[in-house]
C-alpha cells in the first residue's frame, strides 16, 4: 500500500505514519509545520519506505510536485486543531480546516487517489447533543469555528464520493493525547508551570469533563476501520462515519493537579474561573458513542483519565528542556 498522509508531522499523523510502516506501507508524508515539527518525523528519516515534504496543502495545486506518484490512501490530517486560536482568528480554521480538506480531495480527484481517511471531531455535534453521542444524531450545530471547519469539510467529502467515486472514511476524534503534544490543554499547563511553577490559572471553573483518547489507541481504531468496513456499492457504505474516543470523561480539575504533581511542585496555587466553559466557543462535556466501532473488534488499551495521566507523564519527559 502507498499511503500519503497530510500534516504527517503532527501527533495523530506521527502515530499514523509509524503504524502504516509496521504494516508494510509506503508512505509520503506532507505538512507546513504550523503545528508539526521536525522533531515528530525525525524516527522515520532512515526508513527507505518513508519520504516527507514540507508543503501546505491549502494552497491550490500543492500536488505539483508529487504528481505523477501514486497512491492507494490519503489521510488527511492537516488542521488548524486549536480550538481557541480559531475563535480569535476565524480565517486560522478556514484556510487550515477547510481548505486544506477541499485541496485535500481535489488531489484524491485529480491524482486519482481511491480511498481517503478525514479526521473530524466530536466538535461537530456541538452543544448539548444527547449523551453519549452517537453517529448519527440529529444534533449537529458546531459552536466552535473549528467544528463549523470540520462539518464542512464532511459536507464537501460526502459530495466527492457521490460525485467522483471516491471511498472515505470519518473519524469523529475525541480529545486525541499522547507523547508528542502540540497544543491542547495539557501543553498549556505544563508549559504555564513551567514558567510560573507557583500558580496555574485556569479559563473556566474546572469542571468542564471530557473524553480523551491515547494516540495509539485512535490510530489503531482508524486501521481496524479501514480493515473491517470495506467500501460498499451505496453512499452510505463509500461515506463511512465513526466516533473514535474511549469510555468515561476527565475534568479540568484533574488533569491541572497532576500536571502539578507530575512536574513534583510542592507549592503552588491553581486559580479557577467562575464560568463553566474556558472561552466562546468551548464545550464543557463531550461524551462519545463508540459502539459502532467496537463492532469491528476495535478495544482500546485506556479509558479516558489513564490516556491522560500517560500522556501528562510523557509529554512532561519528552519536552523538558535539553531534550
Amino acid at each position: 500500500m502507498r499511503v500519503l498522509i497530510t500534516g504527517g508531522a503532527g501527533l495523530v499523523g506521527n502515530a499514523l505514519t509509524r503504524l502504516f510502516l509496521k504494516k508494510g506501507a509506503k508512505v509520503l508524508c506532507v505538512d507546513n509545520f504550523s503545528l508539526g515539527t521536525r522533531r515528530h518525523i525525525q524516527e522515520f528519516e532512515n526508513n527507505s519506505d518513508f519520504d516527507f515534504m514540507e508543503l501546505d496543502v491549502s494552497v491550490p495545486d500543492w500536488h505539483k510536485k508529487i504528481r505523477g506518484q501514486s497512491f492507494d490512501l490519503l489521510a488527511h490530517l492537516a488542521a488548524n486543531s486549536d480550538i481557541s486560536l480559531g475563535n480569535a482568528h476565524p480565517e486560522m480554521d478556514k484556510r487550515r480546516t477547510f481548505e486544506t480538506t477541499f485541496e485535500a480531495l481535489m488531489v484524491a480527484r485529480d491524482m486519482k487517489i481511491p480511498k481517503f481517511i478525514f479526521s473530524s471531531s466530536s466538535a461537530v455535534y456541538g452543544q448539548n447533543p444527547p449523551m453519549p453521542t452517537p453517529e448519527f444524531s440529529p444534533s449537529l450545530h458546531p459552536v466552535s469555528i473549528y467544528g463549523a471547519g470540520k462539518l464542512a469539510s464532511e459536507a464537501f467529502i460526502s459530495a466527492f464520493v457521490e460525485n467522483y467515486g471516491i471511498d472515505a472514511w470519518v473519524f469523529r476524534f475525541g480529545n486525541v493525547v499522547g507523547e508528542k503534544l502540540t497544543h491542547g490543554v495539557i501543553y498549556d499547563f505544563l508549559g504555564r508551570l513551567r514558567k510560573n511553577p507557583s500558580q496555574l490559572n485556569v479559563l473556566g471553573n474546572g469542571f468542564q469533563t471530557k473524553t480523551y483518547i491515547d494516540v495509539e489507541d485512535c490510530v489503531s481504531g482508524i486501521y481496524l476501520a479501514l480493515e473491517k468496513s470495506p467500501a460498499g456499492s451505496l453512499h452510505s457504505d463509500r461515506f463511512q462515519i465513526f466516533n473514535l474516543s474511549t469510555e468515561g470523561a476527565t475534568s479540568v480539575r484533574q488533569i491541572a493537579e497532576e500536571s502539578c504533581r507530575v512536574l513534583n511542585l510542592k507549592n503552588y496555587k491553581i486559580n479557577y474561573e467562575d464560568s463553566p466553559i474556558g472561552w466562546v466557543g468551548d464545550v464543557p462535556k463531550t461524551s462519545l458513542d463508540v459502539s459502532k466501532i467496537k463492532k469491528c473488534g476495535w478495544r482500546p488499551q485506556m479509558d479516558s483519565t489513564a490516556a491522560v495521566f500517560k500522556a501528562i507523564k510523557d509529554y512532561a519527559l519528552w519536552s523538558q528542556p535539553g531534550t
